[in-house]
């Protein structure tokens, strides 16, 4: 769901050393003189017959997927920006503007994994028929470097030469797990040097709403608050692609409206239709429209324990310092009922964020008394009977006497689900005698930055719930920013990384470094998966349930292929119209 936290399951395709599928690659042709620039947008466009028509509830922000993570920009942004390399709906990399995948066994990767050369292929040009080239990389690079713009992997590239135009070689300071998508993935990928403008400028270019393009479409018409038409792209490399002609993005924000036009088969595709009421008629009353579920689903639910006290992160949380007090949560969390009562059982219960990569880790169940145990030889105990929160007696981590009191936020854009989820966990919590507050937060007070006073960067929550997952196939980068002692925010260093919930445990720094390293398949699995018991045990955060994105999709729109490794739009080219039979 495009609205939850950034940054995605792990599956056995990891990235080194691995035979990774390749896209068919068509026979290099000479590069064709560079003509007149067209014009990038026409005056006004019809939308043909055949058009695939894409419902959305708001206008993207802009083509431009480094700056925004709405998931719209995403979306159009892979019609227009080609990537280096993507990723399949299996899980493998295959090469787009590139000729091959850079890795150990063929050179493209160095033995210390901090080089990586790339071979771009020669017959690509922009739309307006320049050449694409191995600078456009190096610009793209620069470009956010220049302008302050974040984005993974990007700061710890050191230089990019480009010998020559159809080569570009990144230099890290270390490596990257995530190399081979550092220029593409989730609708980002390469821009043009000689359109977009100053590398110092990418916040107020020009192409971030209008933009030429490498991919298979070209932007032919917006028209804000009601469509983006997109046309097929004369100069895309792929032969014979784009299958469609045009492909057309509706922006229409009530849900059961675009309901009634994908059922009437006036649209093909629409996003993300997570109420739950629609759903259940899509899928009960609507014979042509079906509803497509990401398996295996991508964001995880979670509970996110502050282990330092709030409004003061130099000394521990006498609440939830103690593990066996998280332990005790986990097991007082009825995850099937939170499922079945606030996402209509369409999540998957989860133990830890490596649920596929197949590690023995032994389960928490659903055991409120056990719970208790746990808590009263924890040092926090029912003094009367008739009290209704447990108090310090003898924790060691509290002054004697203490209630056991938490302050939880919760996503708010997330919606309803996400309240009753909240609420039933904190009647849950209650039924073990811990007070559970719980409040809503909006994302940008969530998770703001430390001047404007973020309650998670500052540290002042005690148990927050939000969801989150990693984009790719490797999760070393996204773990290492939650999980590192070395990513704990502090106000010297604010963007150390996200490990708010400031967890430090020193037996960390070794597997995070070794993760940093080119592995074997073997080595990097054991590495991850000692990393999944360590969690599992100390559970600085507290996994409930894996969440699927969700898709309504009439039965006319053929070749479209959703997956969690990247947007729905990723094969885009291959997606047409086909009508059904008359009834």
């Amino acid at each position: 769901m495009p609205f939850f936290k950034p940054l995605l399951f792990l599956t056995c395709c990891l990235v080194i050393l691995t035979a990774c599928i390749q896209a068919p690659t068509p026979s290099p042709s000479p590069t064709p003189e560079p003509t007149p620039t067209l014009p990038p947008l026409a005056r006004s466009v019809d939308v043909v017959d055949n058009a695939i028509v894409v419902l959305i509830a708001i206008d993207p922000p802009s083509f431009n997927a480094y700056l925004n993570d709405s998931g719209y920009e995403a979306l159009v942004g892979e019609l227009i920006y080609g990537a280096l390399a993507e990723i399949g709906h299996d899980g493998n990399y295959y090469p787009e503007l590139a000729l091959d995948l850079p890795t150990l066994n063929n050179g493209g990767l160095s033995e210390d994994g901090r080089t990586v050369t790339w071979h771009i292929r020669r017959e690509i040009v922009w739309s307006d028929n320049v050449p694409f080239t191995s600078d456009d990389v190096k610009y793209t690079w620069e470009s956010l470097r220049d302008s302050g713009i974040w984005a993974p992997g990007f700061d710890l590239i050191k230089d990019i030469e480009t010998p020559d135009p159809y080569t570009a070689i990144v230099h890290y300071s270390q490596f990257y797990p995530n190399y081979l998508i550092q220029f593409g993935g989730l609708g980002t990928g390469v821009f043009p040097r000689h359109y977009c403008g100053a590398t110092n400028a990418m916040l107020s270019w020009d192409c971030n709403l209008n933009p030429i393009s490498s991919g298979p479409f070209i932007l032919g018409e917006w028209v804000k608050g009601e469509r983006l038409t997109f046309l097929a792209n004369p100069h895309y490399f792929v032969p014979n692609r784009p299958l469609s002609s045009q492909i057309v993005f509706e922006v229409e924000s009530d849900p059961k409206l675009r309901q009634r036009i994908l059922e009437r088969g006036e649209a093909q595709l629409d996003l993300w239709p997570y109420d739950e009421q629609i759903l259940k008629r899509m899928e009960r009353t609507s014979p042509n429209v079906y509803v497509y579920r990401t398996d295996p689903a991508r964001y995880v639910l979670r509970l996110l324990p502050n282990l330092t006290k709030p409004g003061n992160p130099s000394e521990p949380n006498p609440l939830l310092f103690d593990q066996r007090v998280r332990q005790a949560i986990f097991q007082s969390i009825d995850v099937e009922r939170l499922n079945r009562r606030a996402f209509e059982g369409r999540g998957i219960p989860v133990q830890t964020e490596l649920s596929t990569q197949g590690c023995a880790i032994t389960p928490y169940y659903y055991d409120p008394g056990i719970a208790q145990a746990m808590l009263d030889q924890a040092g926090w105990k029912l003094v009367d009977p008739k009290d209704e929160v447990r108090q310090c007696v003898g924790c060691k981590t509290a002054p004697e006497g203490t209630p056991f009191i938490l302050k939880s936020y919760r996503y708010d854009e997330f919606g309803k689900p996400m309240q009753i989820a909240h609420e039933l966990i904190a009647e849950m919590l209650g039924r073990v005698y811990i007070k559970l507050e719980t409040e809503p937060a909006e994302g940008g007070k969530l998770w703001g930055p430390w001047n404007d006073n973020g309650i998670e960067l500052r540290g002042n929550f005690d148990l927050n719930f939000w969801d989150d997952g990693y984009f790719g196939v490797d999760p070393t980068v996204y773990l290492a920013d939650y999980y590192d002692p070395r990513s704990i925010p502090t106000r010297d260093n604010t963007v150390a990384g996200l490990n708010v919930g400031r967890y430090n445990n020193p037996k960390l720094l070794e597997i995070f470094d070794g993760l940093y390293t080119p592995l074997p398949n073997n080595r990097r699995r054991a590495l991850l998966c000692e990393l999944a018991t360590i969690l599992h045990q100390d559970l600085p955060q507290i996994p409930l349930l894996a969440l699927p994105d969700l898709y309504g999709i009439h039965r006319s729109l053929n070749g479209i292929a959703p997956h969690i490794y990247d947007t729905v739009t990723w094969n885009v080219a291959d997606w047409q119209v086909i009508p059904l039979p008359s009834p």
